[in-house]
């Protein structure tokens, strides 16, 4: 029998919230009116052991793919934009860094193509995630950054 995917997921997810589950459990838990710090993480690593069980019950009752070839472009690519854009927040700003995270995320599918509407999408989402993070949030970082001032 073949490790499917979908069953190592599944197993990663229960495991993993065994373990915050364990963890959690050292804290005071409370009561739904007067959560203790350990309601949340016991609620959340639940919810993540259930789907991590569902997950492996659906793999197993399932005709699943195998595991698929692993995509390098995507592995270098995605570690990649996040670093260019941790490097490029400071002198291009908060708007164009994460315009560059979303193209260079978006880069690494083969379907991508930088078209109008592609640029349009990122220039919105980019927007939409500077006014919220640095309009409305608060965030203290400048929406253009030294070199485009």
């Amino acid at each position: 029998m073949k490790i499917r995917q979908d069953s190592v997921l599944g197993l990663f997810f229960a495991i993993t919230g065994c373990i915050a589950l364990l963890i959690a459990l050292k804290y005071p838990f409370g009561t739904a009116s007067r959560m203790g710090p350990g309601f949340f993480p016991v609620v959340i690593s639940t919810l993540l052991v259930a789907t991590g069980i569902g997950i492996l019950i659906r793999s197993i009752s399932a005709s699943c793919d195998p595991f698929p070839a692993i995509t390098w472009k995507a592995l270098v690519m995605i570690p990649a934009a996040i670093i260019v854009f941790c490097v490029a927040i400071e002198p291009l700003g908060f708007l164009p860094a994460v315009l560059l995270l979303l193209v260079l995320s978006a880069a690494t599918s083969v379907k991508f193509r930088l078209d109008w509407k592609t640029s349009a999408g990122a220039l919105l989402f980019a927007g939409l995630c500077t006014v919220l993070f640095v309009e409305l949030i608060g965030l203290p970082m400048p929406v253009l950054g030294i070199w485009l001032q």
